[in-house]
């Protein structure tokens, strides 16, 4: 079969031939529709994700959507490996949610991943309770976009979105209550209003380490639950050891493995359907699977996911 196969960490991958998937016992061979390009795929064809496995070649994907034999249309995920969703074909288990056959496969593969970590990092690891204020720290780009609307979903009394870009903050106004500018000047983090419940992170790095004891020192009659997701802002902070003394502050992480596949297969259903009802959606950018090698380093509009198709 036809499928982008990465030689070499750290290169785009390249349209070639590759051996097609065959199915064990328990398992069954679908058509991939689309696939989006994630971070996280990114970073796993890479070799730079903590999950990534390191076998060359292999065929980078990690998520996408799928017909099956009977027609009917599938969220897919975790292949066995060397084989992700980059390609025409693929084998898939357990890891297998129905989408409504109305739905873009495009929207879906774009929207899913992005979608499910804010969904799955509120509803499950911060445990989101009605009308508490969520906070999104990088909540620009298409994750923190689509944690604004899930928080809203599930139930947020208020909701702040933090980014750098003026204008892209400007874009997503009327899905905050609040829109935070970070700045090089420190007094940036004053302006947040009121204390704060939980905290999205998908940036980490320097706005992290300045909005931390910021926030953590408003909570002690309640808790601030902080939790790590992305890291496009640096892959360390600064930590001060009385911070975690003087203020009522759970940190944690929401990711592959400290969110189950349990979790995810009992939280993404819901997200799906709010994708295909128009609730929660990221705009695809679509590219042919057979154009991967030049696409792959391609800029799209912030916001937006790359997507590709057979």
């Amino acid at each position: 079969m036809k499928a982008a196969v990465v030689y070499e960490a750290g290169r785009p991958p390249a349209y070639r031939d590759f051996a097609d998937p065959q199915p064990a016992d328990g398992e069954e061979l679908v058509e991939m529709l689309a696939a989006g390009l994630h971070n996280v795929a990114r970073m796993q064809a890479s070799g730079q994700h903590y999950a990534a496995h390191g076998q060359l070649p292999m065929i980078p994907g990690i998520d996408g959507v799928a017909r099956r034999a009977d027609g009917s249309l599938i969220y897919c995920g975790v292949l066995r490996l060397p084989y992700g969703t980059f390609a025409r074909r693929a084998v898939v288990s357990s890891f297998a949610l129905p989408v409504p056959a109305s739905a873009d496969p495009a929207v879906v593969a774009a929207s899913l991943n992005p979608a499910g970590s804010g969904w799955i990092a509120l509803a499950v690891r911060a445990e989101l309770q009605p009308g508490q204020t969520v906070a999104v720290l990088g909540a620009t780009g298409a994750a923190g976009r689509t944690a604004l609307q899930a928080a809203r979903l599930l139930g947020a009394g208020r909701v702040i979105a933090i980014g750098r870009s003026a204008s892209a903050l400007e874009q997503i106004s009327d899905r905050a209550d609040q829109t935070v500018r970070i700045s090089d000047d420190p007094d940036w983090v004053a302006h947040i209003d009121g204390p704060v419940d939980i905290v999205l992170d998908y940036l980490w790095g320097q706005p992290a380490e300045a909005l931390l004891p910021a926030l953590g020192g408003r909570n002690t009659e309640t808790r601030l639950t902080w939790v790590q997701i992305g890291s496009m802002a640096g892959q360390t902070i600064g930590l001060a050891a009385d911070l975690l003394r003087r203020s009522n502050l759970q940190l944690i992480g929401s990711g592959i493995g400290s969110a189950s596949m349990r979790d995810m297969a009992e939280q993404l259903p819901a997200v799906i359907d709010h994708v295909a009802a128009g609730r929660i959606q990221v705009e695809p950018v679509v590219r042919r699977l057979a154009d991967v090698e030049a696409a792959w380093d391609e800029s799209v509009p912030t916001g937006s996911r790359m997507v590709f198709v057979p």
